[in-house]
C-alpha cells in the first residue's frame, strides 16, 4: 500500500509544478525539435551525466547530407533513453526516443491492476519482453514487478504470456468483421474454432468463411497462367448461393487423400473392336477413336456408349452393336468383376467420313477434329449432333496428332511436316519443315507450337511465322510424346528411351530427367493444376509422377493388358486406352460421398 500511495504521489508531481517551457534563447543550445516542447526538469545528482547525452543526442539528429539522410561516414549513436525525460521525436528514418521512467499514469494502472490479481510474468529487466497493456503496443516501463508478483502471488493469480493478446472478438466485433477474420483460417483451424463456444460454431458454421478457405487453399496451381476459376470442371464448382462449401471443402480433402493413395476404382467400358489410339474426355463425356475406325461417345456418370460415328460399312455391321451371340457389346466391367446394364448407342454415318483408323482427335464445345491413317481431318459440328463440315487435305500420309485453339487447326504427320490450318474456313496457312523423321506429336499454346518426332528432336515454332524458335537436345531414341506446361513454362516429352524430360521453354536447359519405363513411353499427360504428370507406355504400365521434384507418385502396372496408347487425367480420374479394345476409367473419387459437388 506504501507503495502505491508513493508511486501515486510522484505522479500527481506533474500536475502541482507544471514544467516551465523554453525561452527563444535557449533553442539553439536544443536543435528546432524542442521547439514548444516542456523543458526537462533539472537533472538530480544522481544523474551526472544527463547534460552531455542529451546534447549528444541533439547533435545527432541534426548532423544530416544535404539531402536530409544522416551522414554515413559518422558513428551510429545509441541512444540511453533511461536518462531522457522526455520522447525525442524521430527524424527522417530514425526512430522516436522513448524514456524509460515516462508514463506515471500507465505505471499507476499497472500497479493498480497488479494490486487486483494480474501477475506480469515478465522480468524488469528485460525491456524487450515487457509490454504497455494501456496501449498494446511494446513500449518498455519500469515498474518494480517484484511488488507485481508478490501482490499476484499473494491474490492467487495465473501467470500469462504477456505477449499475447485474449480478446473474444467474435463476440466484440460484428459478426461480418469476424466472418472476414476467421476466412483466413484453413480447415484444421476452422474445426478447432467451431469448439470454442457455441457463438464461435455458429459463425464458423457460415458458408462465406468455408468458400474463402477453400478457394485460398485449393486454387492454387503448379503451372499455369492464373489460379483455378470456379465453375471451370477442374475440381472447383461453381460460386452459387445454395453450395454448401464445408463440404466441398471435406469432398476435395477426401479426394487428395486418395490421389496421396492411389485408391482408385477400375472400370472397363468394352465396345470398341480394336485397339483404341486417342481419347479426350471431361466431366460428363468420354470421346474415343480407333482402328476399327469409329468415334464412340460414352456418358461419364453411367458409363454407356451413346453414339458410334463412322462409315456406312461399319456401323451397318450387325457386330457393332451385339456380338455372336446376339448379346450388346457395349458395357462396363466394374472391379468386382460384376458387368453393368448393357447399352444400345445410336449409330451415325455421313457422307463425309474416315476410311483407315482413327488415330488423333480433340474437341470443346464447337467442334471436334479427328485424325486419320487416311492422310485427312474431319472437322465436326459439336452442336449439329457431330455432324462433319469440312475436311483438311494437305499430308500425304497418315496424321499422327492434331491440336487445335480458337485461330487454328495443327497437324503433324508421318510426311515429317507439320501444318498450320485457319480453323475456322480450314484454309491451310502454312507448312512447317525441320524434322527429319515422323512427327508423332503437337501441342500448341498461345502462339508456340512444341513438336516431337522420331528424329530425337523437340522443337519449337512460332505459329505465326512458321519459324523454328528453340530445339531441345537431349533424347537418344525417337520421340512418341510431348506436352506444354498450361502457362507454356515447361516442355514434357518422352519415347523409346523410356525417359521423361522436362524442359524450360525459354532456354532450352533439361530441369528434370526420370527414369520412367521398362518399355517406349506412348502418351503423357501433364496436369498443369496439380503438377501431376501422367504417362502410358508399351510395358502396359500407367504411372504419375510429380512435375516439381521427379518424384512417382503412382504405379498402376498391367492394369492393360497390352500397349498403353493414350492415357490422360483431370482433377478426379485417370482414363486411358490402348492396343486391347477396352477404356480404363480410373476414378479417385467413386467412393467419396458428395463427390460430385466437385462437378461444374
Amino acid at each position: 500500500i506504501k507503495g502505491l500511495i508513493r508511486r501515486a504521489s510522484m505522479s500527481l508531481k506533474g500536475f502541482v509544478h507544471p514544467p516551465k517551457r523554453h525561452s527563444v534563447a535557449q533553442l539553439p543550445s536544443l536543435g528546432l525539435d524542442a521547439l514548444d516542447e516542456p523543458t526537462p526538469p533539472r537533472p538530480s545528482t544522481s544523474h551526472p551525466t544527463w547534460h552531455r547525452r542529451l546534447r549528444q543526442a541533439a547533435s545527432f539528429r541534426h548532423t544530416r547530407t544535404s539531402h536530409g539522410a544522416a551522414d554515413a561516414q559518422l558513428p551510429r549513436f545509441e541512444h540511453s533513453s533511461a536518462f531522457l525525460p522526455m520522447p525525442l521525436p524521430g527524424r527522417g528514418s530514425e526512430p522516436p526516443v522513448i524514456p524509460e521512467h515516462t508514463g506515471a499514469g500507465a505505471k499507476a494502472a499497472v500497479a493498480a491492476a497488479a494490486a487486483a490479481g494480474w501477475n506480469e510474468s515478465s522480468s524488469s529487466s528485460s525491456s524487450s519482453s515487457r509490454s504497455d497493456r494501456e496501449s498494446g503496443i511494446g513500449i518498455g516501463i519500469t515498474v518494480s514487478t517484484a511488488a507485481v508478483e508478490g501482490d499476484a502471488a499473494a491474490s492467487g493469480g495465473l501467470k500469462q504470456d504477456t505477449n499475447i493478446s485474449r480478446v473474444d472478438f467474435v463476440s466484440e466485433l460484428p459478426p461480418e468483421l469476424s466472418i472476414q477474420i476467421l476466412a483466413y483460417l484453413d480447415a484444421a483451424s476452422l474445426a478447432s474454432a467451431s469448439l470454442v463456444s457455441r457463438r464461435w460454431e455458429d459463425v464458423v458454421a457460415n458458408r462465406h468463411i468455408w468458400r474463402d478457405a477453400f478457394l485460398r487453399a485449393k486454387t492454387d496451381t503448379y503451372a499455369t497462367s492464373r489460379p483455378v476459376q470456379p465453375g471451370t470442371a477442374q475440381g472447383v464448382p461453381a460460386v452459387a448461393p445454395h453450395v454448401d462449401w464445408k463440404k466441398v471443402y471435406r469432398v476435395r480433402q477426401e479426394l487428395d487423400r486418395s490421389w496421396r493413395k492411389g485408391k482408385a476404382k477400375p472400370v472397363y467400358l468394352n465396345g470398341h473392336l480394336d485397339s483404341i489410339y486417342c481419347l479426350q474426355f471431361d466431366e460428363s463425356k468420354i470421346v474415343t477413336g480407333s482402328r476399327d475406325r469409329t468415334i464412340r461417345i460414352w456418358d461419364m456418370h453411367t458409363f454407356e456408349c451413346r453414339l458410334v460415328i463412322g462409315p456406312p460399312n461399319v456401323v451397318n455391321n450387325p457386330s457393332l452393336l451385339v456380338d455372336s451371340e446376339g448379346q450388346p457389346v457395349h458395357h462396363a466391367v466394374l472391379q468386382d468383376g460384376t458387368h453393368t446394364a448393357p447399352s444400345t448407342p445410336d449409330v451415325a454415318t455421313f457422307p463425309m467420313h474416315h476410311q483407315a483408323s482413327i488415330l488423333c482427335l480433340q474437341y470443346d464445345d464447337r467442334i471436334l477434329v479427328t485424325g486419320s491413317s487416311d492422310s485427312t481431318c474431319i472437322v465436326y459440328s459439336v452442336r449439329s449432333g457431330y455432324r462433319p463440315i469440312r475436311r483438311l487435305r494437305a499430308h500425304s500420309a497418315a496424321v499422327l496428332d492434331l491440336a487445335f485453339d480458337d485461330r487454328h487447326i495443327v497437324t503433324c504427320s508421318k510426311d515429317v511436316s507439320i501444318c498450320v490450318w485457319d480453323r475456322e474456313t480450314g484454309t491451310l496457312l502454312r507448312r512447317l519443315r525441320g524434322h527429319a523423321g515422323p512427327v508423332n506429336a503437337v501441342q500448341l499454346r498461345g502462339n508456340t507450337i512444341v513438336s516431337c518426332s522420331g528424329d530425337f528432336r523437340v522443337k519449337l515454332w512460332n505459329v505465326d511465322t512458321g519459324k523454328n524458335i528453340r530445339e531441345f537436345v537431349g533424347h537418344t531414341k525417337g520421340l512418341a510424346c510431348s506436352q506444354f506446361t498450361e502457362d507454356g513454362r515447361f516442355v514434357a516429352s518422352a519415347g523409346n528411351d523410356k525417359v521423361i524430360r522436362i524442359w524450360d521453354a525459354n532456354t532450352g536447359d533439361c530441369v528434370r530427367e526420370i527414369q520412367a519405363h521398362e518399355g517406349l513411353v506412348r502418351s503423357l499427360h501433364v496436369d498443369s493444376v496439380s503438377g501431376r504428370l501422367v504417362s502410358g507406355s508399351y510395358d502396359t504400365d500407367i504411372k504419375v509422377f510429380d512435375m516439381a521434384s521427379g518424384r512417382q507418385l503412382l504405379d498402376f502396372p498391367k492394369w492393360h493388358a497390352s500397349w498403353v496408347l493414350s492415357a490422360k487425367s483431370d482433377y478426379r480420374r485417370i482414363v486411358s486406352t490402348g492396343q486391347d479394345p477396352k477404356i480404363l476409367v480410373m476414378d479417385f473419387g467413386a467412393n467419396i460421398d458428395g463427390i460430385e459437388m466437385l462437378e461444374s
